[in-house]
């Protein structure tokens, strides 16, 4: 029986459990272990709609390159703004499977995954609702983790589309109203308030009401909400308004909407998250290349591989996964180092980040370092079996 571990269960195991204030858990889907917080420092990934362009397709090459980055830099957990899936159409047993080939490929990420629930998830049809509700849980919840509150919305309610409202807005004040003195506060949802394409909401295809949407504002104006994630537009928009940060990152792999000048790109991102303040980083798929040297093959006691971070600012990497002979934990020794254009190394900071022991005698052993912007590091992992 497929695995789940609640929001609760995640709590005890990254801060006090008393400071946690909700009565929704919201449920990861992939099983992960979320690993403590370094105190108020940590760091999250957000990506959205990267549901196939057509029910009989693969995912596109952007998100197969965006997850292998997230594999690499291992944050803390993974939100997506939803439409993971394609979702409409077709026989009940093609939806499941669907669902069961989105569920394999978070499996393989090593963070806990979390999925806002979109138009696509649902299907348009109530017993695809009630199904993907029996099998994720919640589609509306809250957590903490470190000093901040994340609250998981759900625009996509029967008769309700596009709208916050009846019993979730309730509970949403509620929820807030509980967590006010939180360091910061997160809120994802899958239709944008303030839409990118659609401005004065008269397409009805984005948020639907603009009271409605004007009192949530209110609401997390009152709140000091920091930042409101979204998707559903296939693009990258960033705006503020009032002190409080929109956000449309829709860019996960589904056909764009828009120009690359106008923020139709591919992309995903990475919030670092230090005291109160939180920097988010856009990034480009395959912000990482990987290049094994030596080793790196599971039988060998000594690997070398090059990691480069071609993106602009730096970034965090807990997960650079060797494959070596299988052994304890204690039996593996990292180091990293950058080589300038005159050959000279200078050494930089290097630690296992994760041991697990396959069943083939061998071991996938993670480290973890910092790379600067537009920078490298070859790093050398041994073992003395």
């Amino acid at each position: 029986m497929k695995r789940y571990i609640t929001i609760a269960i995640l709590i005890f195991l990254s801060i006090d459990p008393a400071a946690a204030v909700t009565d929704r858990s919201f449920t990861d889907i992939n099983g992960a272990v979320i690993s403590s917080a370094a105190g108020d420092e940590f760091s999250f990934a957000v990506w959205g709609d990267f549901r196939t362009a057509r029910r009989d397709s693969p995912y596109h090459q952007a998100f197969e390159s965006i997850t292998e980055d997230l594999k690499i830099i291992a944050p803390h957990f993974i939100i997506s703004t939803g439409d993971a899936y394609y979702g409409y159409g077709g026989p009940m047993q093609r939806f499941k499977n669907e669902i069961d080939y989105f569920v394999s490929k978070a499996q393989k990420l090593p963070s806990p995954f979390f999925n806002i629930i979109g138009n696509h998830e649902i299907g348009g049809t109530a017993e695809r609702e009630k199904f993907v509700k029996e099998r994720f849980g919640n589609f509306y919840g809250s957590f903490d983790f470190g000093n901040s509150h994340f609250v998981m919305l759900n625009t996509e309610e029967p008769g309700r589309e596009g709208t916050i409202s009846g019993e979730q807005l309730s509970w949403l004040e509620k929820d807030l109203e509980a967590n006010k003195t939180a360091a910061n506060i997160f809120i994802f949802l899958h239709r944008p308030l303030f839409s990118a394409v659609d401005p004065l909401l008269m397409s009805g295809k984005s948020f639907k009401d603009k009271a409605n949407r004007d009192n949530l504002h209110s609401l997390f104006k009152k709140y000091k909400v920091k930042t409101v994630f979204a998707g559903h537009e296939h693009l990258f928009n960033d705006t503020s308004k009032e002190g409080v940060r929109y956000l449309i990152t829709g860019g996960g792999g589904a056909p764009l909407y828009e120009a690359p000048s106008k923020g139709g790109f591919f992309h995903y991102m990475i919030v670092k998250v230090k005291g109160a303040e939180a920097t988010i980083e856009t990034l480009a798929p395959n912000s990482l290349q990987k290049r094994t040297i030596s080793g790196n093959d599971g039988f060998e006691a000594k690997a070398e591989v090059e990691l480069v971070n071609i993106s602009h600012t730096a970034l965090r990497v807990r997960n650079l996964y060797f494959l070596m002979p299988a052994a304890d934990a204690s039996k593996f020794k990292a180091k990293a180092f950058s080589v300038s254009k005159k050959g000279v190394q200078k050494e930089y900071p290097a630690k296992i980040y994760k041991v697990t022991k396959n069943t083939d005698g061998t071991s996938t052993v993670g480290v973890e370092v910092e790379l600067h912007g537009n920078g490298s590091l070859r790093i050398i992992l041994e073992t003395d079996i």
